[in-house]
């Protein structure tokens, strides 16, 4: 059943993370080694703790930020808005591995290959925020229930991993997460923000 949930977008998008992090060659970097160590054991229990982590201090993070503010770069580097997107296009890409939804509205601006675009209009952080608290609850519910043969099934592509089944695949979404995460950790010290934070 897991394999069925797996779509063209999915793998297009999850691609594009092991892209970024290690081009074609074989990946040399520490991020390497904290997902493998990272998927050693990971159960459905953890896993869900891992996205609750996420799910619980998203939206708060960024209720504080106009979208004008949201809409600012740093030199050339993404905007705010494009990198709440780009984890509203992960955010989807999990609730349809998990049967949760069964297509990503955030692919076409956010998924696999698309860059910053300065003449586009983003959603706002409104629509984004409330699509995201829509989803996540049933997401972590999904994520709680996996039984050990859907962890140990095999991932659908190569990862930049060890560990190549749907347990690491759920490893690099949650370190995927993470990472863009830290980025809108960055951004609110730049508007002069409070730093991000877990309460």
């Amino acid at each position: 059943m897991m394999k069925k949930l797996i779509t063209k977008g999915i793998v297009l998008a999850l691609i594009t993370a092991t892209s970024i992090s290690c081009g074609e060659q074989k990946p040399q970097t520490i991020e390497k080694e904290v997902v493998v160590e990272v998927s050693k054991g990971l159960d459905a229990k953890t896993l869900k703790l891992q996205y609750d982590v996420h799910a619980n201090t998203f939206s708060k993070n960024l209720s504080d930020i106009s979208d004008a503010e949201a809409n600012k770069r740093i030199n050339n580097a993404n905007s705010l808005a494009w990198i709440v997107g780009h984890t509203l296009d992960l955010q989807y890409n999990l609730a349809m591995l998990t049967g949760q939804a069964t297509e990503n509205p955030y692919a076409e601006q956010f998924g696999f290959g698309k860059p910053f675009d300065e003449k586009a209009k983003y959603p706002s952080l409104s629509k984004m925020t409330e699509d995201w608290d829509t989803l996540s609850p049933k997401i972590s519910e999904a994520l709680g229930k996996l039984t050990e043969e859907q962890l140990n099934g095999k991932a659908p592509f190569p990862l930049p991993i060890a560990e190549q089944t749907m347990r690491g695949l759920f490893a690099f979404q949650m370190h995927h997460l993470g990472y863009e995460f830290g980025q809108i950790g960055l951004y609110r010290k730049y508007l002069g923000k409070s730093a991000f934070s877990y309460q």
